[in-house]
């Protein structure tokens, strides 16, 4: 015969198999605060230890400026890469017809300024030895993509097919030289932005 009644002992255990690992957490929780508060309380008596600060070491030096480097090589291939995809986009819309020549002409122009600015600061970075060459490479290519802007350019203002084809040319030179940059680049480890 079943027993319908359930037992206090194991309801009393199923409670607190429930409730236990989350009691503890709680009670762990505030002990660690506690202790983030008694400890911050007793830096703001006493106040902040004296900070001693060595000369900067050749080592250190030439970190801080690689790690320069990396920030500001990262930043310009981010913004060119933006800008690539935003006058692609652009492009497209003149290919489907929805930008006449003339538009897109002006459009063009105003984006060769900024290619003009991403050269600018790419020859102006100031890389560590070991990553010179890769620099370079980076800027022939925003270089090469600029030139090839301006032959399209060229060819939409005179419906020239050599234009197009040397565009066409420039823009692969650009990606070819992106690649061999990238590839440089990766064995150091450093760069986020190589493939």
């Amino acid at each position: 015969m079943l027993n319908m009644k359930s037992t206090p002992g194991k309801e009393r255990k199923k409670y607190y198999r429930l409730w236990m690992p989350i009691l503890g957490a709680a009670v762990v929780g505030i002990i660690v605060l506690v202790l983030v508060l008694v400890s911050s309380s007793m830096q703001q008596q006493v106040g902040p230890a004296p900070s001693i600060r060595s000369a900067a070491s050749p080592n250190s030096l030439a970190q801080d400026s690689t790690a320069s480097f990396v920030n500001s090589f990262e930043k310009i291939v981010y913004e060119a890469h933006n800008l690539t995809q935003s006058y692609q986009h652009e492009a497209g819309k003149w290919k489907t017809h929805q930008y006449d020549n003339k538009t897109m002409i002006s459009i063009t122009n105003n984006y060769l300024l900024k290619y003009e600015n991403l050269v600018n600061e790419s020859k102006a970075l100031q890389q560590p030895k070991q990553y010179q060459n890769a620099t370079d490479l980076y800027t022939k290519s925003l270089d090469s993509e600029l030139q090839s802007y301006t032959h399209f350019r060229n060819y939409l203002s005179t419906n020239n097919t050599a234009e197009n084809e040397l565009s066409t040319r420039l823009l692969s030179d650009a990606f070819r030289y992106e690649v061999d940059s990238f590839k440089e680049l990766k064995s150091s480890g450093l760069f986020a932005i190589v493939p």
